[in-house]
């Protein structure tokens, strides 16, 4: 059987709207995903998880 890959959570930065992957802290099966630090593309330190990101307006 092949080994599927863990998606990790993911982040949108709160000013500049990019979807980044969490950064993993600990070993399986008892590690955790935190949101960056800082946002790569805007340097912004706000990030909300992506389940919790409202959808657009018409979509």
């Amino acid at each position: 059987m092949a080994h599927l890959p863990e998606r990790p959570k993911e982040y949108v930065c709160e000013n500049c709207h990019t979807i980044v992957a969490g950064v993993v802290h600990g070993e399986p099966p008892d590690h955790t995903y935190e949101s960056p630090s800082e946002c790569a593309a805007c340097g912004a330190t706000e990030f909300v998880e992506l389940d919790r990101y409202p959808s657009m307006p018409g979509q």
